[in-house]
This record gives C-alpha cells, sequence and structure tokens, in this order.
C-alpha cells in the first residue's frame, strides 16, 4: 500500500503525521511514520563524530556518575543513541539519563533515538516508532552505520574485556571487607566448530563457587577433613592431597587466565585437548552438543578428584594393600573414602538428588530410588490443539480406566470407589489422611500407624505444587511436568515384588511358583537434595523417526526460581515451607537448526554473594529475596558485548545455570 499524498489532506492536517495504512501480516520493516522531524533531528556527521570518539554501547551519564570501570555499565538496561548529537543514555527507571538529556535542549531536535537492542528508530514527540522506508535517506543512512560500526565494535578484531566496578563495601558496621573483585569478560577464540565448549566455558568462568573452590584445591599438599558419619566411631582425619590431575589443573589455568587483567580473547587450546583425552567423541574438531560437552567435562574432573582423595587417604594409612591390610584397617578406609569422595568441588557444586517414588495400588508398598544428577534435562511441552480439552479427556481416560480396574467386591458402592480413584491419581487436592490404605485383618496397630505416616510423605513436595495455566511454557511448568504424579497403567504396570511374595507365601507348601504380578502405580519424581548450583537442560534437540529435529519454541524463565513446589519434602536441609530461591547467572542458547547452528552465552557479571544472617518474618519462613545487581553480557566466540535484561530473557535458551541465593 502506498502512503496518502500530503496535499490532498485538509490544512489542519499539514502539520500532524501521516500514518500509513498495515496490513495485520505485514512486517515492521515496510509498515511506520512518515514523520515531520527527521529533518531536523537526525544529523549523520554529528552522529559518526560522537559515537567513533566515545565508548560503544556505554550510556555517557553513567560513565561520569558511578558503577564504571574500562567503560562498560552497571545497570541491564538498553542503551538509546540520539540520532541528532549521537549521545548515548540508559533507559532504566531510576536515571532516564536518555529522557533527561532530551529535555535539556527543551526543543523537538533530539527527539529521535535509536535502540541499540532492538535497531528500533522512536520519536518522542510523536510517540511513535519510526521506519526507514517511509522517511527521508538521513534516517536510514544514520541507522546503518550505527549497525556497521556495533557489528565493528564487537568483532573478534576488537574483542572487549568487560569489566564492572564492584559496589563499595560497608565497613562501618564492623564487617570485614571481602574479596568481591568481579570476574571481567573475555571472548574465547574458536578452535573450528567449537563453538558448544566456548558457551559452556563463559558460564563456568562466571561461576563464583567454581572460582573459589578450585583456587582451594588446586596446589600439592592441600589439607581436606574427612568427618564419617557418628555410626561409624570413627574421628575426623586430615588428609594431604596429591598434586590435581591433568585435566583439573588445565581447567584452574584457564579460569585463571579467564580473570586475569589484559587483552582478550583467551585460547582454550590445552583444556580443550585435555578434554580430548578423556573424551575422544570431540576430537576432529565437529559441531558437538553443550550439554553432553559440560556432562563429560564435569564428571572427567569429578574422576580425577575422586582418585586424588582415595590416593590421599591411603597415604595416611601407609598405603596399604588387599595383602598386608588388616580387616580393621580395609573398614576404615572404606568409610573415610565414602565421605571423602563427597567432598570433591564437582559435588560440591553442581550435584544434586533425584528420588524417584513409587507406590502400588494393590498393597501400597512403597519404594524409593535415588540418584545424582549434574543437571535436569526437562522436556518442552509442544501442545497446539486446545491443550485444555486434550488435558481433560486424558485425565477422564485415566478415572475411567483406573476406575474400572480397581473395583473391588468388598469396597463401597460405585461413588465411594470413584472418590478413591480420584484422590489416588493426586488431580485434586484432598488431605493425604483420606487415602485409603489396605491392611489385612492381622496386622498390629502400631504397623498400621507407622504405613499411615509413611505413606503421608511419599508424594508430598516442600510447599503447595505450582499450577501452570493451560497455554503456558515456561521453566516453571516444565518442572511441573517433570515432578508430576504418573499413573503406571496397562503395558506400563509395575512388577510388584511385594504383592509377587504375598502370592507365592500360600503356595511354598507346594513347591510351586506363583506367577509374577504386575499391579497400577503411581510414580513420581521430586528433587531430595539441591546443590549450590543448579542446571537446568531444555530437550529441544529429539528423535522423530529416524531423524533429530529441534524443538523451537520459546520457553520462558525467571530471573528468580523457587525451587520448592518440585522439592521433596524430605528435602536434605530445607524445612516445610520455604522458598528456595535461586538466581539465574548464565544461559547457553542455541540459534539455528539441526543441519547448522550456532551456541552462544549470555552471562550476568555481578559481585559474589556474601552469606547474610537468616532474616525471618513473623510466620516465621524467611523474607522474600530479590535477584542480585549485575550487567548481562552477550559472548559469541570472541565477540563480546553488554545487552540489556530483555534482550537475555527473549533469547532461546538451551541451558540454564541457576545459583543459590544466599
Amino acid at each position: 500500500m502506498r502512503l496518502k499524498d500530503p496535499f490532498s489532506l485538509k490544512t489542519a492536517d499539514m502539520t500532524k503525521r501521516s500514518k500509513k495504512p498495515r496490513d495485520e501480516d505485514s512486517s515492521d520493516e515496510v509498515g511506520g511514520l512518515t514523520c515531520q522531524h527527521v529533518s531536523r533531528a537526525v544529523d549523520l556527521s554529528s552522529v559518526k563524530k560522537a559515537v567513533t570518539g566515545n565508548l560503544w554501547s556505554v550510556c555517557s551519564d553513567c560513565l561520569k556518575e558511578r558503577n564504571m570501570l574500562e567503560g562498560e555499565a552497571a545497570g541491564a538496561h538498553d542503551i538509546l543513541v540520539c540520532l541528532k548529537c549521537g549521545f548515548q543514555g540508559c533507559n532504566q527507571a531510576e536515571t532516564q539519563h536518555s529522557t533527561k538529556h532530551r529535555q535539556a535542549h527543551h526543543s523537538d531536535s533530539h527527539c529521535i533515538t535509536v535502540s541499540l537492542s532492538t535497531w528500533k528508530a522512536w520519536c518522542f514527540e510523536c510517540k511513535e516508532e519510526l521506519s526507514t522506508h517511509c522517511n527521508k535517506k538521513a534516517l536510514a543512512q544514520t541507522l546503518d552505520f550505527l549497525q556497521k560500526h556495533s557489528a565493528k565494535a564487537t568483532s573478534g578484531t576488537t574483542s572487549k574485556i568487560i569489566s564492572l566496578r564492584e559496589e563499595p563495601v560497608d565497613t562501618q558496621r564492623g564487617k570485614s571487607p571481602v574479596n568481591s573483585t568481579l570476574i571481567p569478560v573475555k571472548g574465547i577464540n574458536n578452535l573450528g566448530n567449537t563453538c558448544f565448549f566456548n558457551a559452556v566455558m563463559q558460564n563456568l568462568s562466571q561461576t563464583h563457587k567454581l572460582n573459589d573452590l578450585i583456587q582451594d584445591v588446586k596446589e600439592k599438599g592441600h589439607k581436606m577433613k574427612i568427618c564419617p558419619p557418628a555410626e561409624t566411631n570413627l574421628g575426623p582425619l586430615t588428609v594431604t592431597l596429591p598434586s590435581p590431575e591433568p585435566l583439573t589443573s588445565a581447567m584452574f589455568l584457564f579460569l585463571q587466565s579467564m580473570k586475569e587483567p589484559g587483552k582478550g580473547p583467551v585460547s582454550p587450546k590445552i583444556l580443550f585437548k585435555q578434554l580430548c583425552q578423556k573424551a575422544p567423541r570431540f576430537k576432529g574438531y565437529q559441531q558437538q552438543d553443550s550439554q553432553e560437552l559440560l556432562h563429560y567435562l564435569l564428571d572427567s574432573m569429578r574422576v580425577e578428584e575422586t582418585k586424588r582423595i582415595k590416593a590421599g587417604i591411603l597415604k595416611a594409612f601407609n598405603n596399604p594393600t588387599e595383602k598386608t591390610a588388616d580387616e580393621e584397617t580395609k573398614r576404615q578406609v572404606k568409610a573415610y573414602g565414602k565421605e571423602g569422595v563427597k567432598l570433591n568441588f564437582v559435588d560440591r557444586i553442581f550435584v544434586g538428588e533425584l528420588t524417584s517414588t513409587i507406590m502400588c495400588e494393590e498393597c501400597e508398598h512403597i519404594s524409593t530410588v535415588k540418584e545424582a544428577f549434574i543437571d535436569i534435562s526437562l522436556p518442552i511441552i509442544e501442545e497446539r490443539v486446545r491443550p485444555a480439552l486434550i488435558y481433560c479427556s486424558t485425565i477422564v481416560k485415566h478415572l475411567f480406566l483406573y476406575f474400572i480396574s480397581s473395583i473391588r467386591p468388598q469396597q463401597g458402592g460405585a461413588v465411594e470407589q470413584l472418590v478413591s480413584a480420584v484422590s489416588k491419581l493426586g488431580l485434586v487436592h484432598t488431605s493425604t489422611d483420606t487415602l485409603p490404605v489396605s491392611h489385612s485383618p492381622e496386622e498390629p496397630t502400631e504397623i498400621r500407624e507407622r504405613d499411615r505416616q509413611h505413606h503421608q510423605g511419599a508424594f508430598q513436595a516442600l510447599c503447595h505444587s505450582y499450577t501452570p495455566s493451560s497455554k503456558e511454557c515456561s521453566v516453571q511448568s516444565c518442572l511441573h511436568q517433570f515432578t508430576s504424579i504418573e499413573l503406571l497403567m496397562g503395558n506400563n504396570k509395575l512388577l510388584c515384588e511385594n504383592c509377587t511374595e504375598r502370592r507365592q507365601r500360600p503356595m511354598k507348601r507346594s513347591d510351586k511358583k506363583a506367577e509374577k504380578v504386575y499391579t497400577s502405580a503411581r510414580k513420581q519424581m521430586l528433587i531430595s537434595a539441591l546443590p549450590p548450583v543448579v542446571t537446568l537442560h531444555l530437550k529441544r534437540f529429539h528423535q522423530a523417526g529416524m531423524n533429530l529435529r529441534k524443538v523451537n519454541r520459546h520457553v520462558d524463565f525467571p530471573l528468580l526460581l523457587d525451587l520448592a513446589p518440585f522439592c521433596s519434602v524430605t528435602c536434605k536441609n530445607l524445612g516445610s515451607g520455604e522458598r528456595v530461591l535461586y538466581s539465574l547467572y548464565g544461559i547457553v542458547e542455541h540459534s539455528g537448526s539441526m543441519r547448522g547452528g550456532h551456541y552462544a552465552a549470555y552471562v550476568k557479571v555481578r559481585t559474589p554473594q556474601r552469606k547474610p544472617e537468616l532474616r525471618r518474618n513473623q510466620s516465621g519462613t524467611k523474607e522474600a529475596s530479590s535477584a542480585p545487581q549485575g550487567q548481562w553480557v552477550y559472548v559469541s566466540d570472541t565477540s563480546v558485548q553488554t545487552v540489556p535484561e530483555s534482550r537475555v530473557l527473549n533469547s532461546q535458551a538451551y541451558l540454564l545455570f541457576y545459583e543459590e541465593l544466599l
């Protein structure tokens, strides 16, 4: 469509802007405004002079006032460039330097700006977004220059080192200053299709606890104190560790080079070579998966540190062998070894525990399986057609099948059986006291009471469950799906050893073996131990027939995540009703498709946390906290650029790194 002829407008409308009618499906590039202010508010020569003579993508007023070092802003906000004079100002609510700049000139000649995150032009007088296609060439030329300058400023040839000035430490209240030096962000050289490796390493380099612990254990002769549990009747043992293994040493050197002041980018060649020796699958410089890389890297260092700790324990016992050691020495070495291996820095930072609980619907027998995790893999929901109706029909089907399969002649009427089925499915909130528990008449009262209490805590989370909306696709909805109660029926029935054993008892005299008993069961996975750093893996790649396909659906993720609804009520070191808050500090993003894609990272430069005294409100629970302040940085191999929080939240996350909020 064409714009209306301005000469056909009435005289009263001549001074007003004319807006181009837009089709619903038209792109933003075609639609837009013809703005009368462009001729006065766009000056390409002034913009060139100002931009080339100042730091790029940095608020000029923030640079003068606070929170700056080496020219990078500490606030995670968008930067707007004035197209009249080239002034770069932030749009954060507290300062609004871009707005103040425009108001200071008391004219409409500084009313047009361009956002460096979205590259959209905006006129504050017209209060509308402008199109380069519908205005004078000066607007398009200026925007083109800024985009080229941005690419040059963030290219690998001029790789930046972003370092923000830390907040002053309060020493007036008797608090001793702490080492809160911020870790700079440097680019990492691509060795040949190693962006999958670089993106993970950017996140690990901003993991404060990793930097602290690996610093402690890097030297030969490091002392480690091992305290076995009381039931072993053993006292604490201090062991001296030998030198670190090659991969762990290479990791320390890499992290050290990322922290050192100086020019970037950093070469990861030594570290990558050591990893390839442990995991040959990464040789050949082929594109690989970031999540698999993270697993192999952490697990390989974990094996190295376990070997190192065991060597220290054996040395403390004068290196006994199977032939020379007596039974007591073997018992002690085993006990210290069991506790000692848990003290490796990988377990202390990244490893948590999941508990899978299964309850037979026939005999109410409960079995649990605990497994360690380095990350939690979450399927992405791909419902596209009326998800609410599909969900409801699934519930009805499960209710019907369960109702038919669980009818017993000795039970009450159909209504009572249906209520029992609904409560067992866990689809509505019911008190655990009303759950039916089957007991034989000869079972003592104390056994029944013990089983009732056991059943109450079997499928109970730390707090009320999270309820996602019907069309929601977020980290919380993925965690909800991951931890929801699953009904095992049909071909997925449980082979219940308890029911099989009970059926076998009457047949012992006849020496006949009873057939294995398969029963309906309930299953749930909950977090039973949380590590300081929780890594969430969004499963974007999955098998579709003979091919792999990628799920491109955007998944919302919060800056502050409460994991309490997804933790077991018996979760270690946590109390019922408490919020369990984790703050986002890193992302690995995958763009592109299965045939060709690229990994990049978003990391948050922030001060290390200081553990405060526990503050509780009147109800006795911890007070709500907020995410730590910091600056988000986008890193693509050697390209480094500060970005606003809005761009981070719109990224196509593949791995999410959350740290415990102290």
